[in-house]
């Protein structure tokens, strides 16, 4: 065997859904809130202190500041907005006993309808 060969190691037996993850509803609210609380905490500091310390070394008026750092929330809205459904679809995904699936960075992709 070459040095960057390797061999694929597959199991033998496919677990079954009900084995995977059986959270429940609960589960899935609590791990798809926390993501979504987290994102939200975490974008919205760094891009408010980023505005707070642009308009600051510039020397903008207070109202500018302000200004400034709601600019910056419409971005953290969005990805907010996107991680809460991309983390609930995950975490629906897992409860079926499904694979997690490539992402899609479109908003309206997971708050649509399922058919």
């Amino acid at each position: 065997m070459a040095a960057m060969e390797q061999e694929l190691i597959t199991p033998e037996k496919s677990p079954t859904g009900a084995q995977h993850h059986g959270t429940g509803f609960l589960g899935c609210v609590l791990a798809a809130s926390g993501a979504t609380v987290a994102t939200f905490c975490l974008l919205g500091s760094a891009a408010a202190a980023t505005a707070w310390a642009l308009a600051s070394m510039l020397g903008l008026p207070e109202y500018l500041t302000w200004a400034a750092v709601a600019l910056a929330a419409l971005p953290v809205i969005w990805a907010t907005a996107w991680v809460a459904g991309r983390a609930w679809h995950v975490e629906q995904r897992l409860e079926d006993g499904l694979d997690v699936d490539v992402p899609v960075f479109s908003m309206t992709h997971y708050f649509r309808k399922k058919s």
